[in-house]
Formats: C-alpha cells, structure tokens, sequence
C-alpha cells in the first residue's frame, strides 16, 4: 500500500523561448506550473536561481510556510546528465553522421540541453529520496507542463487519491503511462529515431523501493544509444527501458495528461 506519495517537478533554462521551432517561453511553463504547485500535496521543485524568486511567489500563494514544499536551486552545469552526457550528445547531435540519420527537426535530435534536463528526472527523483525532503513511499515525477487546465481544477485539491492510487497501481512496481496498453520495439534504433513513442515521460510514479533499480536500467539504456550514435527523446528510452523487463512495469493507458483526473 501507497500511504505517503510526493510530487517530483523542475524547471530549467534550456534556450527553449528563442530556439526557431518548438519554442515555449518560461512565462507559459511558469502559468502551467501554478497547477501542480497548488496541489495540497508534499511537493519537491527542481529550479535554477533566475526562477527561484517567481517559483517562491507562486509557491507561497499556495503553501505559505513551505510546510509541503521543498525548493532546490541548482545550475543546468551541475545535474547529474549534464556531466555524464553533455558533451556525449553535444558530439552526437553536431556529427555529420547523425545528422544524415535524422528525418525529423526536432529538440531530442537537436537540443543536447533538452536531452540533458529530460534524461535528469530520475536524477531529480534520486536526489529527493537520498536527502529525504518527505518521508516518501512514491515518487510522482511531473513535467512543470504536465498539467495545463484552469488553476481552479486544482487549486488546493489534495491529489492523488490514495484510495484510487491503490486501486489503479503496485506498490511493488513502477508505473508508467501509456498511449497503447502494451507495445513493442523490433529495432531500437529506428524506434528511437522515429517519432513514434509509446510511454509519457509527463508522469511517472515511481516507488521508492523500485527507484535504484529503475535508475540504473534507464541510464544503462542512455548508454546503448549513445554507443550505437543514436538519440532521441526520453519517453523513446523509457519505452526500450520498459521492453527489457516488462514484468518490472504496470501500464495504465490513457492519452496526453489524463493522468490527473484518474486520481483526483
């Protein structure tokens, strides 16, 4: 049984508002993350000093002595992917070879730092266990994007419904969500290049127990792709992590950011 879950959330400066495509400015990621930081639930949020001030404002409308939220500065240099895979992907992304592989203008094929913060949510996960912010039995990772209706819907809700956590997942198993109910990859390296992806990487509910071991399958995963000259975006790793050991895994399905009204 799930008694004591807490929410996993970041935000970083990757150069998003001025890239050519796919571009979002930080006021938009900031007017989504008002959602989930007004959630009556333990929370902790990844950011760097430009946001800290904008993130404490919107926190504290919510959560006025910080009791259920913990803010951690950090620098895009210092995550744990920016040192192991940066310059990897910076290499990777620039090669010609790479470049004559990909079919799609994309920000995993394109942006390392994209990559870099993506690849870092477990990371961001491992820190909250290992400095334990919360006594916490699941993790919740959730994209500062992950939820985008009214801040009415939320605000002040206490989410998630244990009693429908329970129902729906295993204490004993990290679950993902999923656009198809099981799936799988006959070539990793065309799934990866392609833009077909099965499990969200918006939400992740991840026990503690399972964290370690989850960690290590989906860095071992990174590692494969970065060895074969290939990349591509983090749900595409989460999905080749998944099809190692599918019997590790709980699938719910659903479609984009549905996740939230499944345990409200």
């Amino acid at each position: 049984m799930i008694h004591s879950p807490t929410i996993v959330t970041a935000l970083f400066d990757i150069g998003r508002d001025k890239w050519k495509s796919f571009n979002v400015s930080y006021f938009t990621y900031l007017s989504w993350m008002i959602n989930t930081l007004s959630l009556k639930c333990n929370k902790v949020v990844y950011t760097e000093k430009k946001f800290y001030d904008e993130v404490l404002k919107i926190v504290k409308l919510f959560d006025p002595d910080l009791s259920q939220t913990k803010i951690i500065l950090m620098s895009v240099e210092s995550l744990s992917c920016f040192v192991k895979y940066n310059n990897r992907l910076e290499a990777l992304l620039e090669s010609i070879e790479f470049k004559n592989k990909i079919l799609f203008d994309v920000p995993e094929m394109t942006q390392p730092l994209y990559n870099v913060v993506m690849f870092n949510k477990l990371d961001f996960i491992k820190d909250s266990l290992e400095k334990e912010y919360f006594q916490t039995d699941l993790f919740i990772w959730m994209d500062a994007g992950g939820i985008r209706d009214n801040t009415i819907n939320y605000r002040n809700n206490v989410w998630p419904n244990l009693e429908r956590l329970n129902f729906f997942t295993n204490s004993k198993k990290v679950t993902f969500f999923s656009h198809q109910k099981d799936f799988h990859i006959n070539n990793n390296e065309e799934h990866i290049l392609s833009q077909v992806r099965y499990i969200q990487g918006t939400c992740i509910l991840c026990p503690s127990t399972q964290l370690n071991k989850l960690h290590k399958s989906f860095n071992e995963t990174i590692e494969e792709s970065l060895d074969n000259k290939y990349i591509g975006s983090d749900e595409k790793i989460f999905d080749i992590t998944y099809q190692k050991n599918k019997i590790n895994y709980n699938i719910i399905t659903c479609d984009w950011r549905e996740y939230y009204d499944m345990f409200k």
